[in-house]
């Protein structure tokens, strides 16, 4: 057995225990509904996700996912817990950006927007504010006080 299908299997069973503590009147028969829906066939008469190949154990998660199970663990990971040090040039950016939105100035201040006018101001795809230089960075300052001033 390929190592993703049995990783597929284990998130199936991990979707169906939180289906059963967190969807009112979830049991197993719903959970085997679900399997059977998306292939599944009996084996030793009863229905299980070990007859599914990778798309259909892909696709019942998706339905699990459709349910509000939360692929995707909601906590930090282990390790370095400690809060991510902003460097006081993108707090100053975030914040003059916020400041210019409360003025009425810049019709959107959600962070694409952000990212938009930086990457504008730099000549070159800025994805997030750590992958600008210093120097850039600063220059970026400069121009949203000087919008501000305006």
């Amino acid at each position: 057995m390929s190592d993703l299908i049995k990783h597929y299997r284990q998130l199936v069973g991990i979707a169906n225990t939180w289906a059963g503590k967190n969807l009112p009147g979830w049991d197993d028969d719903m959970h085997r509904e679900l399997l059977a829906r998306h292939g599944a066939t009996g084996e030793n008469g009863r229905i299980s996700a070990s007859t599914l190949k990778v798309p259909q154990l892909a696709a019942v998660l998706d339905d699990y996912a459709g349910r509000g199970w939360p692929r995707r663990k909601q906590y930090a990971p282990k390790g370095d817990t400690r809060p991510k040090v902003v460097s006081p040039q993108i707090g100053m950016i975030v914040k003059l950006w916020g400041k210019l939105g409360q003025a009425g100035k810049v019709n959107n201040a959600a962070r694409p927007a952000l990212l938009a006018f930086c990457s504008r101001q730099t000549a070159h795809n800025v994805p997030d504010l750590d992958s600008l230089t210093p120097e850039e960075r600063q220059a970026i300052i400069e121009a949203l006080k000087a919008w501000m001033a305006r």
